[in-house]
């Protein structure tokens, strides 16, 4: 089945993006990006956006498109990195990418460390990966590599459980996925 994808809005609104060939990967739907964005119009402009296991980079790159000043990649596979890479010439954002290959949440300390701290990350694991609930901890708990009153969202599945003692602030469903946002307060 061939997916088409595209950049929605902003300075590259309506470029096509490509889907890496044969890499397992989901990318999220244009309604889902849809809202999302809108859910995040006030923090994309001038933000340091992290996109975790990428995949075509559609997030990031729809983040850039939008205002963000520098979105980080982060994916496992050689093909989607490449396909990043590729849609960020496609796109003329390539300035504002950095594309890293790496396994989360391994890689995650040192990418924070050296492009940190990010005001919004958006996460997408595999769905039932064994690694998203230590991501989600360091993410939403210990504020790894997120700026004081940045923004956690997390795609996952509706039965896949996230964080058991802290609700998120904001739940969108699609079908069997759902995107959870984490507004992380300033520290006092």
């Amino acid at each position: 089945m061939s997916r088409r994808l595209r950049v929605i809005a902003g300075d590259a609104g309506s470029l096509p993006l490509k889907v890496p060939p044969g890499a397992d990967i989901r990318p999220t739907t244009d309604a889902m990006r849809e809202t999302l964005f809108a859910s995040l119009a006030g923090a994309i402009q001038g933000a340091r956006f992290a996109d975790l296991y990428a995949g075509s980079g559609a997030l990031g790159i729809e983040a850039l498109s939008r205002g963000a000043e520098l979105a980080v990649f982060v994916d496992s596979d050689s093909r989607c990195t490449e396909v990043i890479r590729a849609n960020l010439v496609n796109t003329n954002l390539g300035e504002g990418g950095i594309v890293v290959r790496g396994r989360l949440p391994a890689v995650w300390t040192q990418i924070a460390q050296v492009h940190g701290p990010f005001n919004i990350v958006f996460a997408d694991p595999p769905y039932n990966s064994p690694d998203l609930p230590e991501l989600a901890e360091r993410l939403v708990v210990g504020q790894e590599g997120v700026a004081q009153g940045g923004i956690v969202v997390i795609q996952h599945d509706l039965s896949e459980p996230l964080l058991p003692d802290i609700e998120p602030d904001k739940v969108k469903k699609f079908g069997q996925s759902r995107l959870d946002f984490y507004y992380l307060g300033a520290s006092e």
